[in-house]
């Protein structure tokens, strides 16, 4: 954090004109385009540590965090609380910059407790400059969104609206607000509402939170509230996330389906699949006290044509239909007209279409919550090993093009099949043979026997695995041996099974992954399917969601830029009719996967 040492300021001033080139370099993630709340971590961090070393005093403390603040966002941790530690006796300004760099490095290392602990400390922050003032109350926020206390991280985002400069902050800043509401109890919601001074934000927010809850299998109610709300709240900052005007999603809404038809393959060799997806889906059902009258009807795609059964399904009077599951039933069905809201279980090329959703588990879109989840764990310069094949393509893909958009760089990638040995793969990817190879040429040249440990090159700082159990297994030992094993490995949900196997997963210690919320609580069943196909609880959570889609759809519609929290995630509409799905985070420690924070 940039502290209010005018020494400080004239020199980091007058370096960042000679050393910006080499600072956009390293990464844009430091050169924000609203220069108001640019990073003001313009140098590298031995810049600054040889600029302390000609200095004394405060001069020599205020560079020493700043080169501590560097390395911490630059994923550089450790090195960072290295140099935090040696600071003693610091001038208030600079013990709350130490503070704040701590509570970042709380945050990285999922610690939201110890985060406010320390942001707690600091003070009087308004005499802070604006960067100061906003990564407080976003760290604030997001330590108590991860603590569970999602009425003071609701608070905490108010008061961020006020400071943001620029509508793309405010925006990202709603949302994130919003999709906090969505996890809070419609109880807590209303006493929230009543509890609020009138006029307020807070209350805005509420009142808005209760519409989009309890309305939603009522369409025109909604909008009518909506429009109230509209009129009680002016100028809320809630206006901005709600289409403009209303009358624009009216046509997209539908009443309560009374007729539901389900298509899936519940015979052949996607019957198992079929199956997870069927009981997760009866499950929500029976579960709905307010669907007294809806039917329920299933097809079998595993022994029909999923084209004439969609056609019959309609004929037959269903008002909504989920399904189909398989990639080849999706693109039949997809090329269809929908007369009615269709809900695909699997991601298509369609185009956007009247009617037509696509609501899947989508490993690419993990892979994109990986490539921010580890950026904005200050990582930069990653590492990526994948199998060699179409699915692996496509993952990696979409974790680069994320990973490049958030100013990472991708230093290298190690392909494997599925029947190689990865033990050879692994030493040749981290350059441990070239280190081996050197230490050999050393003794031929000097003649005599070296005390060497073999080094693995050091030019990343995270690695993103993309495997399934089985590989994954073989591949993280590989990489302790092989010395990185203290680099942060981030995979998607394909290294998990699904279930707890805790002697086998004690292989898979210390990985990062997303997965469904479901999946953390659930242990519903174990079907030995092969690894490609979904676990049975991430099955039945979509079975369950596409139930409850029914009702929340209109919501999705008449709210496009928010979310609704589920089984499966928090869910939100992309542009192209497409169901996203931001997911939670787990961690492998003694050979179970542990939940580390909620979607």
């Amino acid at each position: 954090m940039l502290s209010n040492n005018p020494f400080l300021k004239l020199t980091a001033l007058t370096l960042s004109v000679v050393i910006l080139p080499q600072c956009t370099k390293l990464g844009d993630s430091h050169l924000q385009v609203n220069q108001q709340l640019a990073s003001p971590y313009t140098m590298p961090a031995t810049a600054y540590l040889a600029m302390a070393h000609n200095q004394t005093g405060q001069e020599q403390q205020a560079l020493e965090i700043m080169a501590a603040g560097r390395s911490i966002y630059d994923g550089q941790w450790q090195q960072g609380l290295r140099i935090l530690s040696q600071q003693k006796k610091l001038t208030p300004d600079l013990t709350n910059d130490k503070n704040m760099l701590l509570a970042k490095v709380d945050l990285i290392r999922e610690r939201p407790t110890a985060a406010i602990r320390k942001l707690s400390s600091v003070h009087d922050l308004d005499n802070m400059g604006l960067y100061n003032q906003v990564q407080y109350h976003e760290m604030l926020a997001s330590a108590y969104r991860a603590s569970n206390n999602a009425t003071d991280a609701v608070s905490e985002r108010i008061k961020l609206e006020k400071l943001l400069p620029d509508n793309a902050s405010r925006s990202n800043n709603r949302r994130a607000l919003w999709l906090t509401v969505t996890t809070l109890p419609p109880a807590e919601i209303s006493t929230l509402a009543l509890e609020a001074p009138d006029q307020s934000e807070l209350k805005g927010w509420m009142q808005l939170g209760l519409i989009s809850r309890k309305q939603h299998n009522k369409p025109q109610t909604m909008i009518a509230e909506i429009e109230q709300w509209k009129t009680q709240f002016p100028s809320h900052p809630g206006n901005y996330i709600l289409p403009a005007p209303l009358t624009r999603a009216e046509p997209h809404l539908f009443s309560q389906p009374q007729q539901i038809a389900v298509l899936l393959p519940l015979t052949g060799k996607l019957s198992g699949p079929g199956e997870a997806v069927r009981d997760g889906f009866m499950t929500a059902f029976k579960e709905d006290q307010t669907r007294t009258n809806t039917k329920i009807k299933f097809y079998d795609t595993g022994t029909n044509n999923a084209q004439s059964l969609y056609q019959q399904a309609i004929h037959d009077g269903a008002n909504y239909v989920v399904g189909p599951l398989g990639k080849s039933s999706v693109a039949a069905v997809a090329s269809e007209n929908h007369p009615v809201p269709t809900l695909l279980l699997n991601d298509t090329n369609v185009g956007t279409k009247q009617n037509l959703y696509q609501f899947g588990i989508s490993p690419s879109n993990e892979a994109r919550q990986v490539a921010s989840k580890a950026r904005k764990n200050g990582n930069t310069h990653a590492l990526i090993i994948s199998p060699a094949d179409t699915w692996g393509d496509e993952v990696v893909n979409a974790f680069t093009n994320q990973w490049h958009a958030n100013g990472g760089q991708v230093i290298d990638t190690m392909r494997y099949s599925s029947s190689e040995d990865v033990s050879n793969a692994v030493r040749d990817v981290l350059h441990v043979s070239e280190s081996e190879a050197r230490t050999h040429e050393l003794k031929s040249i000097l003649g005599k026997k070296l005390q060497a440990t073999p080094r693995r090159r050091q030019d990343f700082d995270m690695i993103f695995l993309l495997a399934y159990p089985s590989k994954a297994r073989q591949i993280m030992p590989m990489l302790r041996y092989y010395y990185a094993g203290d680099v942060p490995v981030y995979a998607i949900s394909s290294v998990y099974a699904g279930n707890t196997n805790t002697l086998k997963d004690r292989d898979l210690d210390g990985i990062t992954f997303c997965d469904m919320p479901w999946v953390f609580d659930h242990q519903v069943g174990h079907k030995s399917w092969p690894e490609q196909w979904n676990s049975y609880n991430r099955l039945f959570a979509l079975g369950m969601d596409s139930y409850e889609l029914s009702s929340q759809l209109n919501q999705l519609l008449l709210f496009p830029a928010m979310g609704v929290s589920d089984h499966s995630g928090v869910l939100y509409l992309k542009t192209n009719q497409q169901i996203g799905r931001i997911l939670a985070w787990g961690k492998f420690k003694e050979g179970q996967a542990e939940l580390i924070s909620d979607a």
